[in-house]
């Protein structure tokens, strides 16, 4: 696959189950430093994940076959060293991971970088911190004073 083809019939955003919130068990594996935990930045995950929302990842462990469509994964971006990418998987084949932003309009992924390779995989996110209450308000009182 090309840069900016996809498969016709490839619909990443398609009834995906949102990122869940953390549970005891992840935050538990997250003080044994068996979870990273990650702040996400930019829109490219909206409605799923917003810009300082806080993700735990599960370390991959290079078994492909527990990869599944829709899941939330970060990689590594295949020409920014140091740059992470939180997407959603697509699809997953012998040549390379296929990663979307569940905000097509606010998104580098596949569809402009191509294929993945699984070697860049950090993890899977398998929670989602629920954010401060007084954060979350401030957060809601700048988006309604921002200009649109």
């Amino acid at each position: 696959m090309t840069p900016g083809s996809l498969p016709p019939d490839l619909d990443f955003r398609s009834d995906f189950e949102p990122v869940p919130a953390a549970g005891l068990i992840d935050l538990l594996l997250f003080f044994c430093r068996r979870r990273l935990l990650l702040r996400i930045e930019g829109q490219s995950m909206l409605p799923t994940l917003h810009g300082g929302d806080r993700v735990l990842v599960k370390p991959f462990q290079m078994n492909l076959g527990q990869l599944q469509p829709g899941m939330v994964v970060v990689s590594w971006h295949p020409s920014k060293p140091g740059l992470r990418l939180v997407k959603r998987l697509a699809a997953c084949s012998a040549d390379g991971l296929t990663l979307m932003g569940d905000n097509p309009a606010a998104s580098t992924d596949s569809r402009q970088l191509g294929l993945i390779p699984a070697s860049l995989l950090i993890g899977v996110v398998v929670g989602r911190l629920q954010p401060n209450p007084i954060t979350k308000q401030q957060r809601m009182s700048s988006a309604a004073r921002s200009p649109r």
